[in-house]
């Protein structure tokens, strides 16, 4: 009775080890290619381009940005200063 069962075990063991050994074989030569082709350096290389165009982009938008907003605030400051005036003014007529 013995003796089946370690046939069977001994079976399953082996089959497990082949079934691994394919499974590495087959992974390592599909996971790989040798070298990059023309195309893929050419597409890299253009993406490359892309990305230091849009960085630069990025950049003039940034400085864009920080001139308006130092133009608000400006424009704030001087709206406060007008509205204080009139404020005065107004306090001047009375407070019509």
């Amino acid at each position: 009775m013995e003796a089946p069962k370690q046939r069977r075990c001994a079976l399953r063991s082996k089959l497990c080890i082949w079934g691994l050994a394919v499974a590495v074989a087959l992974g390592g030569a599909a996971g790989c290619a040798r070298h990059p082709s023309q195309e893929e350096l050419n597409r890299l290389e253009e993406a490359r381009k892309a990305a230091a165009l849009a960085e630069k982009e990025l950049e003039a938008k940034k400085k864009e940005k920080a001139s308006l907003e130092a133009k608000v605030s400006k424009k704030r400051e001087e709206l406060r200063k007008l509205e204080a005036k009139r404020d005065a003014v107004k306090a001047k007529l009375g407070g019509k």
